[in-house]
């Protein structure tokens, strides 16, 4: 067997094979390859002298690949094709979700964008859901995870470099059982701050960023808050207000989807302006946030 030369088995060899078969012609092959025709006679005759078989015939219809030449093209084109496969996956510097360890709280992932968790959710290096913003900001500034979604006004609690997409807002709502008078009683479009301060407020404890942002309003607007009673249980939470006098706050998204559970118990009624969400999607670089807030467009809720 002859010695293998780096020339013989080079990726060109493979393009001039394929495109003589493909032209049947030599001539032809010239042009579209702009190599003279003895170079690629040459290059042809180096490939049979090597495999030690003819590839080509010369018929009245050109050139025609033999029974050995016929099995060359189709292995051939497949190497091409690793080949190009292989070189794109070198070149291509973008990042893919594998690479990625993404945060985000239990109310977004559940209601605004399930379905792009529930298909990323095993092709995340990592992923964390959780109700507590701590267990988001404190891992985004250790650098544990890449991209977190959260309450935009949550920001001032990062530290270090990162980038910002603001994705969306919605108002938050407050949700009360249809037999509690004292909200049906209320006659406004909405519920005002001054409104909501008379009222016996049920909340997730203070870790919970709805919890938070509620009492940072409060702040900005120079008001004391409501009297807030906590309780950590979701399901808790419905039956009491269901039962009770006390109401809970919710963003829309939460309370559609608790109301709509409980049509039968359950109303909602926004509050006024100043109460907002504005949900946000923080990474630690622009090529990070690029990517995530690429995927999330294919899953856009109609925010």
């Amino acid at each position: 067997m002859p010695e293998i030369q780096f020339e013989s088995l080079s990726v060109e060899l493979l393009y001039i094979l394929i495109k003589v078969a493909d032209l049947k012609s030599i001539n032809k092959s010239s042009e579209a390859l702009s190599l003279t025709q003895p170079a690629i006679s040459k290059k042809i005759v180096q490939l049979e002298n090597y495999y030690g078989t003819q590839l080509f015939i010369r018929s009245p219809r050109g050139m025609e690949l033999t029974a050995a030449g016929k099995k060359f093209y189709t292995n051939a084109k497949r190497i091409l094709n690793d080949f190009h496969d292989l070189r794109s996956s070198v070149l291509d510097k973008s990042l893919s979700m594998q690479e990625l360890s993404i945060g985000v709280l239990d109310s977004i992932s559940s209601f605004l964008y399930p379905q792009f968790f529930i298909d990323t959710l095993s092709k995340l290096r990592e992923i964390t859901i959780t109700n507590r913003i701590y267990e988001l900001i404190m891992p985004f500034n250790n650098d544990a995870l890449d991209a977190i979604l959260m309450d935009s006004a949550f920001r001032t609690d990062l530290t270090g470099d990162f980038f910002e997409k603001k994705l969306f807002e919605e108002p938050y709502f407050v949700v009360y059982s249809k037999e509690n008078t004292r909200v049906t009683h209320l006659t406004g479009p909405k519920v005002t701050a001054k409104e909501l301060q008379t009222l016996d407020v049920l909340m997730y404890p203070k870790y919970c960023p709805i919890h938070q942002r509620i009492m940072r309003i409060y702040q900005e607007i120079c008001m004391d808050p409501p009297k807030v009673t906590e309780i950590d249980y979701s399901e808790s939470m419905v039956s009491l207000v269901v039962n009770s006098p006390f109401v809970s706050i919710l963003p829309k998204s939460l309370a559609v989807n608790k109301v709509t559970h409980n049509i039968q118990s359950l109303a909602m009624k926004q509050l006024d302006i100043t109460f907002l969400r504005s949900v946000s999607l923080f990474a630690k670089t622009p090529e990070i946030l690029s990517v995530v807030d690429s995927k999330l467009e294919n899953y856009n809720q109609g925010h």
